[in-house]
């Protein structure tokens, strides 16, 4: 073997399997299937969804885990109850009430894609990996979040 051969091909090597456990969420318009973004998620697999209720007018975080099947709910806080939201804890989930508000935690909701619409007054923000990205800078719209490489 020449010298330097071995090293390049664990390089190779490294990289390759790095790309193929690449986990990414994809958000695209739903009826072209057209990407808008590209949002690399980290060993963590987990992003936190935050918007105001349409209704109540109040904020709204979510924890959402990614795997290869897509999301899965794992937390929800909101501080008024209102249209959409639970209203009780399935087995194996907690509940909370504090003073500000209301709590679901160990939450293991599958939800798979996640399709939603946005508006700018409802300020729907997804952050991943340590940063931030409005949803809502398309407009009032349809989205679709999507998990891709995430065995």
């Amino acid at each position: 073997m020449r010298p330097g051969t071995g090293r390049a091909a664990a390089t190779m090597l490294l990289a390759g399997l790095a790309t193929a456990t690449a986990c990414e969420l994809q958000i695209s318009e739903p009826r072209s299937g057209r990407v808008l973004q590209t949002v690399a998620l980290g060993p963590a697999r987990e992003v936190e969804l935050s918007y105001l209720h349409s209704v109540t007018r109040t904020l709204v975080r979510e924890t959402l885990a990614l795997d290869k099947q897509g999301f899965v709910q794992q937390r929800i806080e909101f501080s008024v109850p209102g249209p959409g939201l639970p209203t009780e804890a399935l087995p194996g989930e907690r509940f909370e009430r504090r003073a500000e508000g209301f709590i679901y935690d160990q939450m293991r909701r599958r939800i798979g894609v996640l399709h939603m619409r946005v508006d700018p007054a409802q300020a729907q923000t997804l952050r991943a990996a340590g940063t931030s990205h409005a949803l809502t800078r398309w407009g009032a719209t349809a989205l679709r979040l999507a998990a891709e490489g995430c065995d």
